[in-house]
């Protein structure tokens, strides 16, 4: 989008709009991925496994890699910039902490969809008791608790705007607000963890019915059908509504019937090994996918003009180029995500979680237990 529109552009080219309402729609990722958090972990980790084995085999997977990543973002800032990170946006990354300070240098300032994992550890910190008390519970107990989730996710946030103020003076803005009134309620709303602990119980809850077989559900084809419909919908909503809640209901449904698919042994488009592959390397990819374009999107206009490929560096660029520039980041990125999973993830993950590295299926009940597996291997591979 920001190399297809001329620089200081009020508006879009209509070529551009239709991109711009798509990838500016990529925050909905975030709630997808953690409901699929929630129901991977569910569905893969057994009742009776110790808290230290989950929370080990946890850092195994996650933070080898997230060091990497935040040593590698720190290295291209003074490369492509010769900014140098401050101390503490490079201490609250290494503890995983950006995401509780409502303060977008810390939390944007250094690698930027990182904020997430600092969610996804605190969700982690939170997942074996949260596992005793769910698993524990009746189906009718967890349907209830299904419909909280979806509740507690469009209620809390606005009551929030209501209830809370904002702290004076605001820090500086590192990325846009998309229509909140303030930093503090985007912080507070999106990126604050316990807010989106909902969308993660979520999805461990379907995990548990789907197990008991006590989903009733759609099937693969009219769920994405309802994800297609919530996308276009989802962009009518109030911005605190658009970040978790306008989609959470679709991404649900989703997620549990391509599992119940997967155990009935049906094909679906998800499956495959080539899908398999892209899931055991998506975290090495969501980690360094942000730092291509960060280092590397305000070097192209100059260098396109130095070519003559457009006339002055503030000029967009035609469809093609965009296209072009879009399949080579996507390339690049893939190829050091592959080297990071290969090198980096699986060392690793060998290294600290001892000779037993590969998922445990141990819990994992349904109908085909074949299938189970399968869902649990690609599954745990890709969280």
């Amino acid at each position: 989008m920001q190399l297809g529109t001329d620089v200081g552009a009020r508006e879009p080219a209509a070529v551009d709009r239709g991109m711009h309402s798509l990838f500016r729609t990529g925050f909905i990722g975030v709630s997808f991925f953690f409901i699929l958090s929630g129901f991977v972990l569910t569905w893969s980790t057994p009742q009776d496994r110790p808290a230290r084995h989950f929370w080990r085999r946890r850092f195994a997977k996650i933070y080898p890699v997230y060091v990497v990543a935040t040593l590698l973002a720190v290295v291209l800032f003074y490369v492509s910039a010769r900014i140098v990170p401050s101390w503490g946006a490079v201490l609250a990354h290494a503890f995983m902490a950006q995401s509780w300070i409502p303060d977008q240098s810390y939390i944007f300032g250094l690698n930027p969809v990182m904020w997430s994992l600092s969610c996804e550890a605190f969700f982690y910190l939170c997942f074996p008791a949260l596992l005793v008390l769910l698993s524990r519970a009746s189906t009718r107990t967890l349907r209830l608790a299904a419909v909280a989730c979806v509740v507690l996710t469009v209620v809390v946030p606005a009551l929030a705007g209501r209830v809370l103020t904002l702290r004076t003076p605001e820090p500086a803005m590192v990325v846009s607000l998309d229509g909140f009134d303030n930093q503090f309620m985007y912080w507070f709303t999106y990126v604050f963890p316990p807010m989106r602990l909902t969308e993660f119980a979520l999805g461990m809850i379907i995990a548990l019915l789907v197990r008991r077989n006590a989903w009733s559900g759609p099937g693969v084809p009219l769920a994405l059908a309802v994800c297609a419909v919530g996308f276009v919908l989802n962009r009518e909503l109030a911005p605190y509504l658009q970040r978790a809640a306008g989609m959470l209901i679709p991404f649900a449904l989703l997620i549990a019937a391509l599992a119940s698919a997967d155990l009935a042994g049906k094909r679906t488009p998800f499956g495959g090994p080539r899908m398999v592959f892209l899931g055991q390397i998506s975290f090495c990819f969501y980690a360094v996918h942000m730092l291509f374009v960060l280092n590397t999107r305000d070097h192209l206009r100059p260098w396109l003009a130095d070519l003559g490929l457009i006339s002055r560096p503030d000029r967009a660029l035609p469809v093609w180029a965009n296209a072009g520039f879009f399949l080579g980041y996507l390339c690049a990125a893939a190829l050091v995500a592959w080297i990071l999973y290969r090198a980096v993830e699986l060392p690793m993950m060998r290294i600290i979680r001892g000779r037993r590295s590969g998922p445990d299926h141990k819990g994992v009940g349904g109908p085909d237990r074949r299938s189970s597996e399968r869902v649990a291997v690609a599954s745990s591979e890709g969280s």
